[in-house]
């Protein structure tokens, strides 16, 4: 069964003289506040139980606060559960029972189940939370975007032909096991191919196109085989010989995903290393296990293979938005949605933007205008006039240095609350990683300000 919160807890921390006590005694007073995060949070719990009988699991409060601390120590799941077996001040801070004992599966499967929208409706109530007290009203805002890393090795054709036929022989020695005796044999090439893949990076050209002929040999041949083996466990399931039909259909949908993934790394390899095209990033596979990676190129930095991120930050240095893009947009095409989304949630437009150099267009800057927003300062001028942007020099001057702000803040986030990179598997749980690193560092901002009574 699971609870929505311990009751019996204490809700005092366990008191050591320290800052990270005082920031989690703050952070915890506003969770306190708002005991609907944790029906929030039970929602998307009780999405994932299969029955709510049997033993007391964490309640959603604890999940919570496990999920926050595991953010704000910037930790893995391993030594999460081990401040929580030891530390008496984080024990309190989880609102954890004497003898709760939560395992690094059990906080990973829990943690895992909760939303990028659950963390984004907590986010919007901080905000609202601290307009209501004065903390900031989003009338002065500054955006920037950033780039947030999936957990994956820059990509390699070679190597990514060799995770094709590696995972279509984990699914074919899968698809032996849906059977009491297997219907179909096959032969691993997992050493011939990944001795041709490791000649892919070290040979010269002409010898690296016969190793890149016979990756890709042993692909197609790979892929036969699992259509092959598709076809007949299909027949078999008709004749009622799989052993579960649940575990067949895993095993079917596991084999749709693959193979379009398989056909799109081929031929990206034929083009690029047979006819010497350049294959636009759109339409590349960076990797197997994260497919939804995009190919981030910004000016002349290096590239990077994750999410682009627009935040926007106000004068309290609260991140009051965050959109994760797809592909890799101009910042100019995402200047004005990010200002209509303010609207969104504040109701009226912000009386003074500023931006980086990249969102500066004459374009952008008409539209804001016409919008209501009274200042807009650009970093870079790109041809437009300090007097077309804002009242006077002193206001651009001020609106400019303004902007560092979002800055130091994006770096703050990655350093300390794991937006640099997100290890965590698939686009949703992308997603509620970059709400949860914003969430955790609002409520560290929060808590240098009294609770809500």
């Amino acid at each position: 069964m699971r609870k929505k919160r311990n009751p019996q807890c204490s809700m005092e921390l366990h008191y050591v003289p320290h800052e990270i006590c005082s920031q989690l005694s703050g952070i915890s007073q506003w969770l306190d506040a708002h005991p609907q995060f944790n029906d929030w949070i039970y929602e998307d719990l009780s999405s994932g139980d299969k029955q709510n009988t049997g033993r007391n699991g964490l309640s959603a409060e604890s999940v919570l606060r496990a999920a926050l601390l595991k953010q704000y120590l910037n930790c893995d799941y391993d030594y999460l559960s081990f401040v929580l077996m030891d530390s008496m001040l984080f024990r309190d801070f989880c609102r954890l029972e004497p003898n709760q004992r939560p395992s690094r599966s059990s906080l990973h499967g829990l943690i895992s189940l909760l939303t990028a929208s659950t963390w984004e409706r907590i986010n919007n109530c901080q905000l609202m939370t601290a307009k209501d007290q004065g903390i900031e009203k989003g009338r002065t805002v500054a955006i920037d975007s950033t780039v947030t890393e999936s957990d994956i090795k820059p990509p390699c054709d070679s190597d990514l032909l060799a995770s094709s036929v590696k995972e279509i022989c984990r699914l074919l020695e899968r698809g032996q096991t849906l059977t009491a005796t297997p219907l179909y044999e096959y032969t691993h090439h997992n050493r011939a191919v990944k001795d041709a893949a490791r000649k892919c990076i070290y040979a010269g050209k002409e010898e690296r196109h016969q190793h890149y002929k016979k990756l890709l040999q042993l692909t197609r041949k790979s892929r036969k085989v699992l259509i092959e083996a598709t076809v007949t466990l299909a027949n078999a399931r008709q004749q009622e010989q799989c052993l579960l039909a649940d575990d067949a259909d895993k095993w079917q949908a596991d084999v749709d995903h693959l193979l379009p993934l398989v056909d799109a790394i081929v031929s990206q390899t034929e083009r690029r290393v047979f006819k010497g095209e350049k294959v636009p990033a759109q339409e590349k596979v960076v990797s197997l296990y994260e497919p939804h990676t995009d190919i981030i190129v910004k000016d002349r930095r290096q590239v990077q293979y994750g999410h682009k991120l627009n935040l926007v930050q106000g004068k309290s240095r609260l991140i009051l938005d965050l959109v994760i893009e797809e592909g890799n947009p101009a910042d100019s095409d995402q200047f004005i949605p990010m200002m209509e989304r303010q609207k969104e949630i504040y109701g009226r437009v912000p009386r003074q933007t500023s931006g980086d150099g990249g969102y500066a267009c004459r374009a952008n800057l008409e539209k804001a205008k016409a919008m209501g927003i009274s200042d807009v300062a650009f970093n870079k001028k790109r041809g437009l006039e300090v007097e077309e942007m804002t009242k006077s020099q002193y206001v651009y001057k001020t609106l400019f240095r303004f902007r560092a702000g979002i800055e130091a803040g994006i770096s703050w986030l990655k350093r300390c609350f794991g937006l640099s990179r997100c290890h965590c598997k698939g686009s949703e749980r992308f997603d509620s990683h970059c709400w949860l690193s914003v969430v955790c560092y609002n409520l560290v901002i929060l808590a240098r300000h009294p609770a809500p009574s």
